[in-house]
């Protein structure tokens, strides 16, 4: 069995990897407890604006101490086509320029690597054509300067140069589970504002989707109007005009952790409700270090007062 425990973001993306192009959906692994965290971590974690909920996907950036490193999934349009390549680097393709992409950068206008399912339906599509089944791509050059030009627009898919949702896993006891959609089935909304459903966490290629006609944003919930039904996701039928549309609203839920028979965990998640259906996201070392040191975790798990001091500050950064 997997049982991952402080998972790096590059681990998770590899072993996603793997798994795709293994074809492998599920695996034999014992199960796990799911455990709420507490009402008062939820009021906190409640307390950052959920249109930055993709800013949780940070690390802490090792030597460099007490410091966040900036996630998968702020936004960007491409001034000049890009040449993209998958994990193994044997394959390559070319976004052309003035796609709209999300991914991490180096902070000096380069793109270090791309969610392949934030892509546009069409870039997807090519990118699955020519990468096959990929999480994520990566840049065939260092200085590719797909980071340059911030994407400012806000819209179904983006606020603020920031992807409104980052990957939405199913909520499940499995252990192999993660941000990153690793075995579970998972929700993302594509750059071109399409709500996708995918069936297996390990499969990328987009088949059940609808356009987002319609969006609404608040603090607390993001909203979306789709002009059809997608098959495993909740909605709700709603008069607009003459016609109808189909509602989806996500809000925070609780924060729990996935706990093992002997009391190991897989880490910290934040519950992503829409009415009654139920998705995650996992909180990676935000969660162990600021979840963490609210719960007063002690021996490998304790939590330096920087360390703290650093998630705390980087939280209420997001309010």
């Amino acid at each position: 069995m997997f049982k991952i425990k402080r998972r790096s973001t590059l681990l998770l993306v590899l072993l996603g990897a793997i798994v795709g192009s293994l074809g492998v959906t599920s695996a034999s692994a014992e199960k796990a407890t799911l455990v709420n965290t507490g009402k008062n971590v939820d009021v906190l974690i409640h307390k950052v604006d959920i249109r930055k909920l993709s800013n949780l996907d940070v690390t802490l950036d090792y030597p460099t101490p007490h410091q966040f490193r900036q996630g998968n999934y702020h936004t960007f349009k491409l001034k000049k086509p890009v040449k993209i390549t998958d994990l193994n680097k044997h394959k390559t393709t070319t976004l052309p320029k003035g796609s709209i992409v999300a991914g991490a950068s180096d902070g000096k206008g380069n793109l270090t690597s791309i969610s392949n399912p934030s892509l546009s339906i069409k870039n997807q599509k090519l990118v699955f054509k020519s990468l096959r089944n990929w999480d994520r791509s990566l840049p065939v050059s260092k200085n590719n300067g797909g980071a340059q030009q911030p994407y400012t627009k806000t819209n179904a898919f983006s606020d603020n140069s920031l992807a409104l949702c980052p990957f939405l896993s199913v909520k499940s006891n499995n252990p192999i589970s993660n941000a990153e959609g690793l075995t579970l089935p998972f929700v993302s909304i594509s750059a071109d504002s399409q709500l996708v459903y995918h069936t297996k966490g390990s499969q990328y290629k987009p088949t059940r989707y609808a356009k987002i006609k319609k969006f609404k944003l608040t603090h607390s919930s993001i909203t979306y109007y789709l002009a059809k039904p997608v098959k495993g996701v909740v909605t709700k039928k709603v008069k607009s005009g003459k016609t109808h549309l189909y509602r989806v609203t996500f809000k925070m839920g609780r924060v729990f952790q996935a706990l093992f028979e002997d009391a190991d965990s897989d880490g910290y998640n934040l519950t992503i409700t829409n009415g009654k259906q139920e998705f995650f996201v996992y909180l990676n070392d935000l969660g162990w270090k600021y979840v963490g040191s609210i719960r007063g975790t002690t021996g490998a798990d304790a939590v330096s007062p920087e360390d703290a001091q650093a998630a705390t500050d980087y939280i209420q950064g997001l309010y």
